[in-house]
């Protein structure tokens, strides 16, 4: 009677356990928003003249870069960025999570717009920024200004990049390296 009456308990535990599980409401495919407590603030871009490269597009030099290379259109290129809206919200920085290290991009790509899962670098990928960062050198230091038409305006409706469809976008870069292609 006892075994009887302690595989019962057992079950009883068992049942409520699973219960309580699959009660928990946390989504494990959810992507946690990342953390921008790390991320410094915009470039000054006091007494420094714009420079348009197009239309709607316009860059600050804030350092002038070095070496034999400047960014083309074929090139690999390591960049730290930070990527914010005209009202200063932060859409994707190379600085969240606490990274120190800057991220690769292949300019062969950087002007397509990409339909990608939130906070990736693939979000700040548009005409604009291409662009933008064109004839860059190492160590450059440039803000990016892109106007809407440059930008998001025309991504389609169902990509992460149309709530800023509206938006000036403002990239604040650094090149750290080039690779030649």
């Amino acid at each position: 009677m006892q075994k009887s009456a302690f595989k019962y308990f057992l079950y009883i535990i068992i049942a409520f356990s699973a219960i309580g599980t699959a009660c928990n409401t946390d989504d494990p495919f959810r992507i946690p928003p990342p953390d921008l407590s790390s991320v410094p603030e915009p470039f000054d871009l006091q007494n420094i003249e714009p420079e348009e490269i197009i239309p709607g597009v316009q860059v600050y030099i804030h350092e002038e870069g070095f070496g034999p290379y400047y960014v083309t259109a074929r090139d690999e290129v390591w960049i730290y960025k930070t990527l914010r809206t005209d009202e200063g919200v932060i859409i994707y920085s190379t600085f969240s999570d606490n990274r120190v290290d800057p991220i690769p991009i292949s300019m062969s790509i950087a002007g397509n717009y990409q339909n990608v899962f939130n906070f990736t670098i693939l979000l700040g990928y548009n005409p604009g920024f291409k662009s933008g960062i064109l004839g860059m050198k190492e160590g450059e230091k440039r803000t990016i200004v892109v106007q809407p038409e440059q930008g998001f305006r025309n991504v389609p409706s169902s990509s992460m990049n149309a709530a800023y469809r509206e938006n000036t976008l403002i990239y604040d870069i650094r090149v750290s390296r080039i690779e030649p292609s």
